[in-house]
């Protein structure tokens, strides 16, 4: 395979920048509709972008690039070219299309399926994550000053954040080496449109802390993207339980990081591993380790290579 055409949302994605940037890294020229997420090869006129795609060996279509409010201009691009792949990064739902009309379908929270083209495929870990340059993780925690961190929002699309959030803030209220809730030190980010959630100084704030914890995002969804962020820069990263969802070379849980199933739960294990760094530490590593072994993108372009090798 030299070249793919990936149908894109006009806003980033987490699944397909993924893809992108582990394609572009193995040296496949990845053409798209938009600038989006990271491709350098952009083709906005849809009568060139559909002569594109025909050239192209696969053409995937993210689920995202279905949305309502691009269907007018996309659904031309849509219908005219023949899908390969179907990228589903949708969560709490089973499947955003028919799995039979695509040669393979990849989907984000796999809970798994009757299908046999159905294949999980998660977040990786994009360069941009990482806040350090090739440190060890020894490097990475010796230099942590903050003891936790929970850099999140919570609203109506993630009401369970709002009991996480409280129950911290109670315990370690007083605490001056413990950040609870939203980060906005120095400029919002204009290279990627994450929301209004990444600000100069979020990586770095990561960066610093020893235990990062997260929750589940908008609608249950068991990925999120501070999970591959907190694991990027060395934290130990405490997160509600992703079970029923399966996760090729799944992160374990109390080897590669520490789950939580309710805020009693949360506040024993936080408490502990605050008082006891040489444990988190050793856990923090081995995820970091994990990560790098197996969730970057590159091995998610490798996986989408060999399974493209099987069913196209």
């Amino acid at each position: 395979m030299k070249s793919v055409f990936i149908i894109s949302p006009y806003h980033y994605c987490h699944c397909v920048a993924t893809l992108v940037e582990g394609l572009q890294k193995n040296g496949i020229k990845v053409f798209s509709n938009t600038n989006h997420n990271y491709v350098k090869n952009q083709v906005f006129n849809v009568e060139t972008a559909i002569k594109v795609a025909e050239k192209t060996d696969v053409v995937v279509l993210a689920h995202s690039a279905l949305e309502q409010k691009y269907k007018e201009v996309l659904s031309p691009l849509v219908n005219a070219v023949s899908v390969d792949v179907f990228l589903d990064g949708s969560d709490n739902h089973e499947y955003e299309a028919k799995p039979s009309d695509y040669k393979l379908y990849l989907k984000r929270e796999f809970m798994g399926s009757t299908e046999s083209n159905v294949h999980p495929f998660l977040f990786g870990i994009e360069d941009r994550y990482f806040a350090h340059t090739n440190k060890s993780h020894q490097e990475i925690w010796s230099n942590k000053i903050d003891d936790l961190v929970c850099i999140m929002s919570a609203c109506e699309k993630r009401p369970w954040r709002f009991d996480i959030i409280e129950s911290l803030k109670d315990t370690f209220d007083k605490d001056d080496t413990v950040f609870i809730g939203e980060y906005r030190e120095g400029e919002a980010l204009t290279s990627v449109d994450t929301g209004d959630r990444h600000f100069s100084g979020y990586f770095g704030k990561l960066l610093g802390s020893r235990i990062s914890v997260d929750g589940y995002g908008a609608f249950a969804a068991r990925q999120t993207g501070r999970f591959w962020e907190s694991i990027a820069n060395g934290c130990l990263v405490m997160y509600q339980t992703i079970k029923p969802y399966e996760w090729n070379n799944t992160f374990i849980d109390g080897e590669h990081f520490i789950s939580y199933s309710d805020t009693d739960e949360l506040i024993e294990k936080s408490c502990y591993y605050v008082g006891n760094p040489d444990k988190s530490e050793e856990i923090a590593r081995k995820g970091y380790e994990h990560a790098l072994n197996f969730h970057t993108t590159t091995h998610r372009a490798n996986e989408f290579l060999l399974l493209c090798d099987r069913y196209l």
